[in-house]
């Protein structure tokens, strides 16, 4: 039997699909993606409380076709809301998020945990809608049901302001000429053997596929030209010393680690904003000078806003730089939005911003570049190929985005020794980020 999920995802490859579906054991499901769709559950659990005092059709390790059954009970017994209501027409089974009545009226709810409505989720309603319509459901609307980016919370949150309904009715129903062709096209395919699908956009777009790693396998090794990297790198001199000599000390380098909630946390913070619970400063106050270091972690509370402490501290300690380092415009979009947010502090802030400098310039425009950084400026290609002896590659924490959910992780872990080792885990990679800025730059001041 096919479901929502199982349509949407052979529309967009149907190898996905039969692979999906015969060679499940194959799946890998990153960390990343994993969060993805943890936050995209809460966010659904939430948005049940628009419309408040339902009834949910589908109970813990209830089989479908009793979903399906409890939901016509419910509609029977005039019940005018109900949560994962479960229709089967087409040997196609779908759960509609919220389906709920109003003036005798039915529409479906299909939560999606974004800021907009996306062409992969007109898909999905569309084939609701049509197991709905199959079923003999009279359906007045199709609503996408998205994140406000407008909202701002304050206080209690308000869901009527969070979520926001968008009609979709008029784009489901031109398609629903092809599901019943869609449908069949892709079970004669799961009969069939697998099928011969080259790697392509669909890998990546509009979700990064959990069959990658397997389908890279297959893909022929291809015989290429051993090219012998230089290691002598390309330097523009006159650009690398100009940059050189307009720092001015104190200097100070800067790295924030942040988190990005779907739903707002705290006070005076939007749906997927980035919130910074982290830094890490690198301050040397002369040229050649001893190099000190300082950190900032916020508790994991989730009644305590991470920007106060961190904003208050962040302003002592770089309150005598004249130069503050950042690593990509990052930090100052992140500061820019804690004064819009906490007026309270805008000067101070300001006063940051006013002398921050983006150490990526010269590898951007390339007045400094070799071969292994392959043609990128992150730090992350830029520190392997000039200062080779740091490495992230041995950290537990390598990258952003693992961070950032390994802090969100522990906002739900009551486990000390997790949350001190994720702790320490953290605060070396934000370390590292900085003290690669602090190699990176004494490189250049050496051109």
């Amino acid at each position: 039997m096919l479901s929502k999920s199982k349509y949407t995802r052979g529309i967009n490859c149907q190898k996905s699909l039969w692979l999906y579906v015969h060679k499940n054991e194959e799946r890998l499901v990153s960390e990343a993606l994993q969060a993805v769709m943890s936050q995209g559950t809460s966010v659904g659990e939430l948005a049940c409380e628009y419309f408040p005092g339902g009834r949910m059709a589908v109970l813990e390790d209830y089989p479908f076709m009793e979903s399906a059954e409890r939901t016509q009970d419910f509609i029977e017994q005039g019940v005018q809301t109900i949560y994962e209501a479960t229709f089967i027409f087409d040997d196609t089974l779908v759960a509609v998020d919220i389906l709920h009545k109003k003036d005798g009226k039915w529409s479906l709810y299909e939560v999606k945990s974004t800021n907009s409505v996306k062409p992969q989720h007109i898909k999905d309603v569309a084939v609701q809608y049509y197991v709905l319509k199959g079923c003999g459901l009279d359906l007045e609307d199709a609503f996408l049901m998205h994140l406000n980016r407008d909202y701002v919370r304050r206080g209690k949150l308000d869901i009527k302001q969070l979520f926001l309904p968008e009609s979709v009715f008029a784009q489901i129903v031109p398609l629903q000429q092809d599901i019943a062709l869609n449908l069949g096209m892709l079970r004669e395919m799961l009969d069939n053997d697998e099928p011969i699908i080259p790697m392509g956009g669909q890998c990546s777009s509009p979700y990064a596929c959990d069959f990658q790693a397997y389908c890279s396998r297959l893909v022929p090794a291809v015989e290429q030209e051993i090219k012998v990297l230089s290691s002598l790198p390309e330097v523009k001199e006159a650009e690398v010393k100009a940059f050189v000599k307009k720092v001015q000390y104190p200097l100070h380098h800067l790295d924030f680690e942040t988190i990005m909630p779907a739903v707002p946390m705290f006070n005076e913070s939007r749906p997927y904003q980035a919130i910074p619970f982290q830094y890490s400063l690198h301050c040397q106050e002369t040229e050649g000078g001893e190099i000190a270091h300082y950190a900032y972690l916020a508790e994991s509370n989730s009644a305590i806003d991470p920007r106060i402490s961190l904003i208050e501290q962040m302003i002592e300690q770089t309150k005598n730089a004249i130069t503050i380092f950042m690593y990509s415009p990052y930090e100052r979009t992140m500061i820019n939005q804690m004064r819009r947010d906490f007026p309270v502090y805008a000067e101070e802030l300001q006063f940051i911003v006013d002398r921050l400098v983006d150490l990526i310039v010269p590898f951007r425009k390339k007045y400094y570049k070799t071969e292994t950084m392959e043609g990128k400026s992150s730090i992350k290609k830029v520190l392997p190929a000039i200062c080779p002896d740091l490495s992230y590659s041995d950290l537990e924490i390598g990258d952003g985005m693992t961070a950032s959910n390994s802090f969100l992780e522990l906002y739900s872990c009551d486990n000390e020794e997790i949350i001190t080792t994720t702790r320490e885990n953290l605060l070396m990679y934000c370390h590292l980020d900085t003290l690669a800025m602090v190699k990176v730059f004494e490189v250049l001041q050496r051109v």
